[in-house]
Formats: structure tokens, C-alpha cells, sequence
């Protein structure tokens, strides 16, 4: 438990500091070998510092206000790249690779806390159809923090969700992706990052009827291009 002398202290902190703290998802970890990172994401980003610039130039901040008045989408908004195109960010996460949840529908991913106000603890939802609906996801592994606060920064924290059971990835130019949305209640802001997913155990019923097709049929392989669009695959003759 926080002593109310610490508590004090963060919630000033957070009021003097409130432009200098940020939280954002920067990998995500597939249980399929493949790894992604959070919306508006720039790989060239610093993680050894708190400083607004250049440290927090990628976190989104993700307001309900801001995206029922159409300012944003429902993936918030970065300092570097301003609104998080829902579209163009499930293009890119889809032509990448997605990474799978594990089978239980667990999404593991890596939250960078740049400061104070960066902290746990975070909720998640989950949309299967992007991002025109959402629904909660369980936090397995939290980030910890009160309130959105703590006195850690540019450190490192497991941030693990579940989707729902049955839940269908249907989004994304391959029609397999779904958007797991995490955020804490930081008044700065909240902060924190969509990313791009697969259910890689079957709650995708289509992707899990072309898998049962393709192991009931051996004389052909299908192998993935990872192109967008309908080119996204191609048949190998027998082998």
C-alpha cells in the first residue's frame, strides 16, 4: 500500500508534470514467433529517458472525449504523428506479420512507462471488427501504479490481457486482425497504445475453417505472401 505521504507526492507530481509523463505499449509478443508494437510507434524512439522530446514523441494519448467529438480515432493520437488511422495501422501491422494470441487468447505485450504519470493501472478492450466496437478484455498482468501513477520511469513493464472466449478477428485487408486498446487513468492523459493482433486460437471461425481445409487436403501447402489485399496468399502444386 501507498503511504498518503507518497500519494501526495505523486498527485503533485503529476499536476507539475503532467506534459513530461507518458506510458506506451512498444512490442508486442506473438504466441506465433512474431512480433509487433503499438500504433504510432517509431522504432527510432529513445526508452532511456524522460524527457517530452524526444522521449513521449510516440505515445498515444487515447481520450474518450477527443474521439466521440470526431478529434481523434479510436486509437487516440502521438505527438509525432498525430491521429493513429485505424486502417492504415492495421494495413502496415498486416503486411508485417500479425502476432497471434497465445491459445487461451492471452496478448502479451512490453508497456515503456517514460514517467510518472505512464503508470498502471491499465484497462484493455478488444474489437474484432476495427475499432467500430469494443469489448473489455481481462488484465492478467498489470502495470503497476495508483491512479495512473508511480515513481518509475523510462523502465520496462509486462502488460498481459485475454481476449474473450469465441472472440472473431474479422478486421484488416487479410480479414484477420483484431485491435486490443490499452490505457490507464492518467488525468494528463490517458495514455498508452493500440496494437494490431491475430487470434491464433481459432476465434477467428474463418480462419479456422481454411486451416481444417488446408490439413484435410495434403497434396497442397498454402503459404502466406503477408501482401495486403486478395493477393495476400498463393496454392503451391503437389509436392
Amino acid at each position: 500500500m501507498f503511504s498518503n505521504a507518497v500519494l501526495v507526492f505523486l498527485a503533485v507530481s503529476s499536476t507539475l508534470l503532467s506534459a513530461h509523463a507518458h506510458g506506451t505499449i512498444t512490442a508486442v509478443t506473438g504466441a506465433n514467433g512474431v512480433n509487433g508494437a503499438g500504433f504510432g510507434i517509431i522504432a527510432s524512439t529513445p526508452r532511456n529517458g524522460a524527457l517530452p522530446i524526444p522521449f513521449e514523441q510516440d505515445t498515444s494519448v487515447i481520450r474518450d472525449k477527443a474521439i466521440q467529438s470526431g478529434q481523434t480515432g479510436v486509437c487516440g493520437k502521438t505527438a509525432a504523428g498525430g491521429n493513429n488511422d485505424v486502417a492504415s495501422q492495421l494495413a502496415a501491422a498486416s503486411q508485417a506479420g500479425l502476432p497471434t494470441a497465445a491459445a487461451d487468447g492471452t496478448v502479451s505485450m512490453t508497456l515503456h512507462q517514460v514517467n510518472q504519470d505512464g503508470a498502471g493501472p491499465f484497462t484493455c478492450d478488444v474489437s474484432g471488427d476495427g475499432g467500430n466496437t469494443f469489448v473489455p478484455a481481462t488484465v492478467t498482468k498489470q502495470v503497476p501504479g495508483v491512479l495512473g501513477l508511480s515513481l518509475a520511469a523510462a523502465t520496462d513493464f509486462p502488460l498481459e490481457a485475454q481476449m474473450p472466449a469465441g472472440m472473431q478477428c474479422t478486421a484488416g485487408p487479410n480479414g484477420d486482425a483484431c485491435i486490443m486498446r490499452c490505457r490507464n487513468p492518467a488525468l494528463a492523459g490517458p495514455f498508452g497504445s493500440c496494437v494490431a493482433v491475430s487470434n491464433g486460437s481459432g476465434g477467428n471461425s474463418t480462419a479456422a475453417a481454411g486451416t481444417a481445409a488446408a490439413e484435410a487436403a495434403p497434396a497442397k501447402r498454402y503459404m502466406n505472401s503477408r501482401v495486403a489485399g486478395r493477393s495476400s496468399g498463393f496454392w503451391l502444386d503437389n509436392q
